[in-house]
């Protein structure tokens, strides 16, 4: 199943739409307008009930929590080090690894089956991201798909990030 959303600079700041390969809308993501960094995730096909948050996690602990109805799914952490760059999802043994701040990357088990993958891609002359899911994860594909852009996105990184230390000295 492939599902597409218009590509975002600034994920946490802006409400938009999640649409399948025909232009049915999915799901409706909206940000908080306070300002705090919270996304929630509606599902537009059983009568926009929220089905999922993905939110910042408290200031001295890194990392986005996902959450799907009330039951606790994840906190995505990103690894950084002078081999590899990918993120941790904590759930199952899964990992991301790509070109994420291009807006490229695949989303992995614990055996290293890819689950899904996210592109940048032109859609009807618009830039799109598009999330390519086994079906039985769609909504666990979105949202860490989402998790990992407000993570890229984030102007402010939290040194905690960073595995090795000597990434911040260069």
């Amino acid at each position: 199943m492939k599902m597409y959303f218009e590509n975002k600079i600034m994920t946490w700041l802006d409400s938009f739409d999640v649409f399948d390969e025909i232009g049915r809308k999915l799901f409706r993501v909206k940000a908080n307008a306070q300002g705090r960094k919270r996304l929630k995730v509606y599902d537009l096909g059983f009568r926009g009930k929220s089905v999922a948050t993905i939110k910042k996690c408290e200031e001295n602990y890194p990392g986005v929590e996902i959450k799907h109805g009330t039951k606790f799914v994840s906190v995505v952490n990103r690894f950084l080090s002078n081999v590899q760059r990918f993120f941790d999802l904590g759930f199952l043994g899964w990992c991301a690894r790509g070109d994420f701040e291009h807006g490229n990357f695949s989303l992995f088990d614990a055996n290293d089956r890819t689950i899904a993958s996210v592109r940048v891609e032109e859609k009807l002359n618009r830039v799109m991201r598009c999330i390519e899911s086994l079906p039985e994860f769609y909504l666990h594909s979105l949202t860490f798909a989402l998790a990992i852009d407000v993570q890229v996105s984030d102007p402010t990184p939290n040194l905690s990030d960073v595995s090795d230390p000597l990434l911040v000295l260069n």
